[in-house]
């Protein structure tokens, strides 16, 4: 079948170049355990192969015993290598080992006092097989789970030399030494494990390294994450302790400033207040940095008018720049009425930030804040946000440092500060999807800059729905809410634009609506009776329906940070917020249809009661019904709440669905915070936690809460 002389040379070849590459892998992981000692195996297959080919050439048989001795040391060194990658030490391998030795023995004494050929062969070709069902276990057994990829090329490769030489010692007849050479079987077991073998097994450990070496760096990367949030958290803890004596240095240092007279005792009490206030202001700012790495939220984007916001804010900054005797502008280039939806606290926290800087660092001239419109596609402008001042400037190779934590530009060290200001307004940016940019020219000014996408609020859309038709309508929608309240609003709301809508009150009842007919967009609560909206859209996908690339929306008030990656990762597109409010429903609707990036637009003020909810049931109530739904909620809340405590211990499922109807109900009613409590203990039930603290609390939140809710009536009923 294969010349003999022809493979033994071909096998050589292999062994050698499995040699080179075994130590090209050794050179790049030398820090993995085995790959030294797995070069030396097919090196001394090498020279076990070389003795073969001069004993077939030759016919010296005193050469056999010895090739036959190199091949056994090079099975135990492919072993021994093996179990050192994986760090196996168990009985197995001294089995292993101490089974090859017998069989040594057993095959010198065939060669040497007792010659029999064909013993010989059965020995080889029984530690073969010993050799192969050993790593047969190690791979299926130890290695699979942690390297699937090398695991499976030695596996398939085990597999086959198992297969050749149980075959062999089955099917192989007598052979003699002249027959040997002309039996296939002997040429097929050369072919297997000197050619086709090392291919294999060299391509099988440089997976191997690569996927310990990717096993070592995610490890490392969660030791690094991990190690960033501990630093974090450290940060926090110290800061607040330090805090604490803090404050009461600074208190004390005030009372004996008003109280003494002497002049001496005044300026060192002013000292302690000066320096007290500095490392005040340093603790705020490694709090805020800290609090940035600690945790990845989502953003709360809100409803805001521009210019009136940043009047606004301009007014808390124009003491500072006042007291340095410099001009501070604003430069508002948007039109007057414009609104935008953003996260309003995180971009005054930038602005304040860079205005600041730009106060601190310029001694004379102006600092200006410039607002204007760079882009204008149809529901999103970008908007850019500039900090100019006529300050010192930074030097061109400082600029590209300043956002890293504690680096500071020359100017900022003769200044003083954290070098902590810039790398929290970075970070932020990035949360906005956004980044900041900085130019400067010495002794003339610098500016900071960011460009940020902000979608269009609800005046600013007013005003455009009067020139053009900037929202879809007519859409075929499946709402698929279980509250009766919720229901008439959004079906109210939705019906101005012409949308068609089919309602389903259960999961059950969407799943066969969403198999039988095929919608624009779905409006999903992920809190109903019988199933949550995450099942839905799990056993959705295990069925055959007409809506594979539909749009679903989640309807929910649950927007913690981890349930809004959650539905993310399930394939929500949007999510829209409870309280219900028309232009958000609308916008989102519109926004289904195209590739907008999905947020979270989220209008509720902390209050005990909003007295704006009513303008939202006013549009599909009348009067006496927006009467009728306050006293039927104000009369059974405490009747329900008390009912809630007592279903917290018989009844957790029966708690929690009583918890979502009253939670989404007082906060469509306006009832802020006592409907934001009630959400937070259905979370904390749907995650097995204990809710005795909050439900103790819920109860004078109620009363709080109805308190506030009557001062308001009884103000209009006067007015």
């Amino acid at each position: 079948m294969f010349d003999t002389k022809t493979l033994y040379l071909t096998s050589a070849v292999m062994m050698a170049l499995m040699t080179l590459l075994s130590t090209l892998n050794w050179r790049a992981n030398k820090s993995i355990p085995g790959t030294l000692l797995y070069i030396f195996y097919p090196l001394v297959c090498f020279f076990g192969i070389i003795g073969f080919s001069v004993h077939s050439h030759f016919d010296n048989w005193t050469t056999i015993s010895l090739a036959n001795g190199l091949l056994f040391v090079a099975s135990m060194i492919h072993v021994l290598a093996i179990c050192q990658f994986f760090d196996f030490k168990r009985w197995e391998l001294k089995a292993f080992l101490v089974a090859t030795l017998i069989l040594s023995f057993s095959l010198f004494y065939f060669a040497t006092i007792d010659p029999a050929l064909r013993e010989r062969i059965f020995i080889s070709d029984l530690q073969h097989v010993f050799e192969s069902a050993f790593l047969l276990y190690i791979f299926t057994r130890v290695a699979r789970p942690l390297y699937p990829n090398g695991s499976m090329v030695y596996i398939l490769i085990l597999l086959t030399l198992l297969s050749v030489f149980v075959g062999r010692i089955l099917f192989m007849g007598h052979v003699t030494p002249s027959t040997l050479f002309k039996e296939n079987w002997f040429a097929i077991a050369i072919f297997f494990n000197g050619v086709i073998a090392p291919i294999f097994y060299i391509t099988g450990m440089a997976l191997l390294c690569n996927e310990r070496r990717e096993t070592h760096l995610n490890n490392l990367a969660e030791k690094a994450q991990k190690d960033l949030e501990i630093r974090g958290l450290f940060l926090s803890t110290v800061s607040h302790e330090i805090r604490t004596p803090l404050n009461g240095i600074l208190g004390s240092a005030q009372l004996v400033l008003n109280r003494t007279k002497d002049t001496t005792n005044k300026a060192y009490c002013e000292a302690i207040i000066n320096s007290a206030e500095s490392l005040n202001l340093l603790i705020d700012k490694v709090l805020d940095y800290a609090s940035l790495e600690q945790r990845d939220e989502a953003l709360y984007e809100e409803d805001v008018e521009i210019k009136s916001w940043l009047n606004n804010l301009c007014l808390l900054l124009t003491p500072l720049a006042e007291q340095k005797n410099l001009t501070f502008e604003l430069m508002y280039e948007l039109p007057e009425q414009a609104c935008y939806y953003c996260d309003q606290q995180k971009l005054r926290q930038i602005l304040i930030n860079l205005v600041g800087n730009a106060i601190k660092f310029t001694d004379k001239g102006y600092v200006k804040l410039r607002v204007e419109l760079i882009k204008e596609h149809d529901m999103t402008h970008i908007i850019r946000f500039s900090v100019l001042d006529s300050g010192p400037g930074i030097e061109q190779d400082e600029i590209a440092y300043l956002t890293e934590p504690y680096v500071q530009s020359n100017a900022g060290k003769i200044k003083g500060g954290t070098g902590l200001g810039l790398a929290i307004t970075a970070r932020l940016l990035e949360k906005l999807s956004s980044r900041l940019n900085i130019s400067s020219q010495l002794d003339i000014g610098s500016t900071f800059s960011f460009d940020l996408p902000m979608t269009l609020g609800e005046l600013s859309l007013v005003e455009q729905r009067h020139q053009s038709a900037q929202y879809v309508t007519g859409l075929n929608v499946l709402l698929v809410e279980d509250l009766d309240l919720n229901q008439k609003i959004a079906i109210e709301f939705m019906a101005t634009d012409e949308h068609k809508v089919k309602l389903a009150t259960t999961g059950q009842h969407a799943l066969e609506l969403l198999q039988q007919h095929q919608f624009d967009v779905v409006l999903l609560d992920m809190n109903l009776p019988d199933l949550t909206g995450q099942e839905v859209l799990k056993r959705l996908k295990r069925l055959e329906h007409k809506n594979n690339r539909t749009p679903f929306l989640a309807f929910t008030a649950s927007l913690s940070p981890d349930e809004v990656k959650e539905y993310i990762a399930l394939g929500i597109k949007d999510i829209v917020g409870k309280p219900i409010k028309q232009e958000k429903l609308r916008q989102a609707l519109s926004d289904s249809q195209t590739a907008q990036k999905p947020t979270i637009a989220v209008e509720l003020p902390d209050v005990l009661y909003d007295d704006t909810a009513t303008s939202s049931l006013i549009s599909s109530f009348n009067d006496d019904e927006v009467s009728s739904i306050y006293n039927e909620f104000v009369l059974s809340a405490r009747n329900k709440l008390l009912r809630v405590q007592q279903l917290n211990k018989e009844s957790p499922e029966q708690c929690i669905k009583l918890l979502h109807r009253q939670a989404s109900t007082a906060l469509q009613l306006g009832f802020n915070r006592y409907g934001t409590l009630l959400k937070r203990i259905e979370r904390r039930l749907l995650d097995g936690k204990d809710t005795t603290q909050e439900l103790l609390q819920a109860l004078p939140l109620w009363q709080e809460s109805l308190e506030a809710y009557l001062t308001h009536i009884r103000k209009q009923t006067l007015g």
